[in-house]
């Protein structure tokens, strides 16, 4: 299967949510703005791209700019600045379908994706697991699944993991893309954590409580994770994302 990433040197980020409902796309979003922030740009990609579009969580859906469906008769790499600066533009430039429901191919995406990337940071809000093929991932620099804690959560991330290591490309180390669980529930983490995680088998990248600021704030069309916990738990895994790429750091906004 040819990888939808390679490898370049900006790296990529897939946010999987497990279960639907943990707000995936929403922290796939915050991230992207954090990545910007230290980075100095990057760019945030709907994986579906035939639904109802990124850009409502976002609040973008009244800017102009490319969506999927314009891309659709794309044949071959173009230019990935050209590209970026034609999308939508809210807090980074969005690639979404704008709920349109048109056909994309999986050329399309493939020649998009390598457009961008080594030109610019990427985060993909690769949504949940019955709608992300195996391709999503391949090639990415890391995956960040979000998980619950009830039970049947916890079956869905251990069954998304089990795929996940079976996709060709995804691994652990050097060897493969690093996957990393941040879980979300209503309160602060219970003892049993470190017992979880161990039967997981993935790093425990950070854990995000249900926020109220968080909807309120959608509801007005802000970008999320402008401030607060969300906001501060984005930043504390970007910067460990540049110290692993002994990345030097932009600036602070």
């Amino acid at each position: 299967m040819t990888s939808l990433f390679t490898t370049g040197t900006a790296p990529c980020i897939v946010v999987i949510g497990a279960s639907g409902g943990l707000g995936a796309s929403t922290w796939a979003a915050a991230l992207a703005r954090r990545v910007a922030v230290h980075f100095g740009e990057c760019v945030l990609v709907d994986a579906d791209v035939g639904g109802g579009g990124l850009d409502m969580t976002c609040g973008t859906e009244h800017l102009p700019g490319l969506r999927w469906p314009d891309l659709a008769r794309l044949r071959g790499v173009t230019s990935g600045e050209r590209l970026v600066g034609a999308l939508p533009r809210g807090e980074v430039p969005l690639l979404s379908a704008g709920g349109r429901g048109a056909s994309v191919g999986a050329s399309v995406v493939r020649d998009v994706l390598d457009s961008l990337r080594g030109v610019v940071p990427v985060v993909v809000d690769a949504g949940r697991p019955h709608t992300m093929g195996g391709e999503w991932v391949q090639g990415a620099h890391a995956v960040q699944v979000l998980s619950g804690l009830r039970a049947r959560q916890l079956a869905d991330t251990e069954a998304l993991l089990s795929s996940l290591g079976a996709a060709a490309g995804v691994g652990h180390g050097s060897d493969g893309v690093g996957v990393g669980l941040i879980t979300r529930s209503s309160g602060a983490l219970g003892g049993d954590i470190d017992e979880l995680i161990e039967h997981l088998g993935v790093p425990h990248l950070a854990h995000l409580r249900d926020d109220e600021r968080v909807a309120r704030e959608s509801e007005r069309g802000e970008w999320p994770g402008m401030r607060g916990p969300l906001r501060d738990t984005a930043d504390h895994l970007v910067l460990d994302l540049m110290e692993a790429f002994g990345l030097a750091r932009q600036g602070a906004a």
